[in-house]
């Protein structure tokens, strides 16, 4: 089972136990009497061997903070539901609007023993229950329920679970339980977006979805093919293609833009020919799309926490670069990120200098599994493409000459050297670095190979990030930054030094670098990503696990 926080809640039997402690008697006597049994703790001590280290502490959270409030019922206004309860209930109920499942919170089981809680014990009961239910869905609207995103692959970021103490602590001084519940979801209009998109392909999924579109030969503007009509339906029901008009077999002007929007769509290239890879993509089913969103809005409350007002996000399935301020993105490049099998990870770090002219420290793997190979065979290889051959890390004093070495008795196993590229036209950095120290050794970068921004999928690195435009992406961030104006001469000028040189960020800016097959824009457009590194179905099953294995303690 994946590893839960602190916040999951805790086994049913030990809740049980803690509220039989906690409303055994009525409010005006629990005082004394409860106080005796926490400070002796032989009660939940019988417990405590047989939970995890996380249901503790979510259970002292629970007692302290009925303690504090000398055990009063949160829940419960003498023998009838507070308002705040009919305002938990329908939140819990609607939970599925977030792609969760109500029964992972007791619902609607829940609801219907809140209803004929007519006696004290009934009540003992479904108090305790409302309580776990109501953390666990906040702390899982607030940063998801797979609260160990490090379990799933890829992925170097916690999810930052609120403490459930202060979920109590708000929850009781809100002054309208509706709104405060309607406000703990991400705030972020691109998450609410993704919502709607959610509750409108589910829509969609109710009237039938969409028919498959036939293989075939590639279509063209200005063909005839019984294919051509079922395009056009298939585009009519998403929206790409307003309405059906002029002969259903031809492909004409119409049908050529809402090609183009669903490519668009699907980031694809849009030459508004429908080939194999658009009908494979128009043939994705809309169950499938539904779970694609389901587990994006997941991803999306991971990340939720960690954005502020400016930041960089880099979306590898997108291949893309933003820089956001203010929840509008001010700024945009093309990006080529980690092969599959280099893999960029999904992390979040400060980016706090530029550095121009920047040496190359070739990882160690890089050196020994792929250069190591080419140099033994071409003689002069390093002196050519500007390698300096390093006896210590770092230090250009020790350089040595490559062709002083005896490369065939040197492996990955004891290769004692440094392999460091020179500054200049063949760097594999280019001329500029962007730097976010991290322990994946991952930047955002320059390059010397331009042609690759302009594929489609542009899956080429080890892991690092390369950008389109680095000059232009330097200049955005260092505006203001030093008193004096920067210019692409003030760049240019650096360069041709070829001299190293760092420039500090007056305001350094988060990095966020994350994986998401499917996100809304705030105009409601969706939009859907291939999952090149297979990291779906793994979030999936592991979303499956916790709801089932919540669900099922209840």
């Amino acid at each position: 089972m994946l590893n839960q926080s602190a916040s999951r809640p805790l086994s049913w039997a030990a809740a049980l136990a803690l509220a039989a402690l906690a409303f055994a008697a009525p409010a005006s006597a629990q005082g004394v009497n409860l106080k005796d049994k926490l400070d002796s703790k032989k009660e939940i001590a019988k417990d405590a061997a047989a939970r995890a280290a996380d249901e503790r502490v979510l259970s002292d959270a629970i007692r302290d903070f009925y303690s504090k409030r000398e055990y009063k019922p949160l829940w419960f206004d003498g023998d009838s539901p507070a308002p705040r309860t009919k305002a938990l209930l329908a939140a819990l109920a609607g939970a599925g609007d977030h792609g969760l499942n109500p029964a992972t919170y007791g619902m609607p089981r829940l609801g219907e023993k809140v209803a004929k809680a007519s006696t004290a014990k009934a009540r003992e009961d479904a108090e305790i229950e409302l309580t776990l239910a109501y953390i666990g869905y906040a702390g899982d609207i607030i940063a998801g329920t797979v609260s160990n995103p490090r379990r799933v692959g890829g992925t170097f970021r916690d999810a930052k679970r609120p403490e459930s103490k202060k979920l109590l602590d708000d929850m009781a001084g809100a002054q309208d339980p509706a709104k405060f519940l309607a406000n703990i979801q991400p705030d972020a209009r691109r998450y609410k977006a993704l919502v709607k998109a959610l509750a409108d392909y589910r829509e969609l999924d109710k009237k039938g979805g969409w028919t498959r579109v036939d293989a075939g030969p590639t279509l063209k503007i200005g063909m005839r093919h019984p294919r051509v009509a079922q395009a056009k339906k298939r585009l009519l029901v998403t929206g790409e293609l307003a309405k059906m008009e002029g002969e259903a077999e031809l492909f004409d002007g119409n049908l050529l833009i809402a090609v183009k929007k669903f490519q668009a769509r699907h980031g694809m290239a849009e030459d508004g020919n429908i080939g194999a890879a658009t009908v494979a993509e128009m043939n994705v089913s809309i169950k499938d799309r539904i779970d694609q969103i389901v587990i994006n809005l997941e991803r999306r409350r991971w990340l939720a926490s960690y954005l502020g007002d400016r930041y960089i996000y880099v979306n590898i399935a997108d291949h893309d670069l933003k820089i956001v301020e203010k929840d509008k993105t001010v700024y945009t490049s093309r990006v080529v990120v980690g092969r599959p099998y280099h893999e960029t990870p999904v992390f979040s770090g400060m980016l706090s200098y530029i550095e121009f002219n920047p040496y190359w420290n070739v990882p160690y793997s890089i050196a020994t599994t792929e250069l190591l190979p080419v140099i033994r065979k071409v003689p002069g290889y390093l002196q050519s493409n500007d390698y300096l051959l390093l006896t210590r890390q770092g230090d250009n004093s020790s350089a040595i000459d490559p062709g002083s070495v005896n490369w065939a008795q040197y492996g990955p196993g004891n290769f004692p050297f440094q392999i460091r590229q020179k500054p200049g036209p063949r760097n594999a950095l280019g001329t500029t670095l962007f730097m976010f120290p991290n322990q994946h050794n991952v930047f955002i970068h320059d390059t010397p190979i331009r042609s690759i921004f302009n594929l489609e999928d542009r899956y080429f690195s080890h892991g690092c990030v390369r950008v389109e435009n680095p000059w232009r992406l330097a200049l955005f961030l260092l505006q203001g930054n030093d008193g004096q104006p920067w210019s692409d001469k003030r760049i240019r000028d650096l360069i041709e030094t070829r001299d190293q040189t760092r420039v500090n960020l007056k305001n350094p800016i988060p990095v966020h670098i994350t994986y998401l097959t499917s996100w809304a824009e705030p105009d409601g457009t969706i939009h859907f990503r291939k999952d090149a590194y297979k990291r779906d179905n793994t979030l999936k099953v592991a979303m499956n696990k916790v709801a089932t294995s919540v669900a099922g303690a209840r």
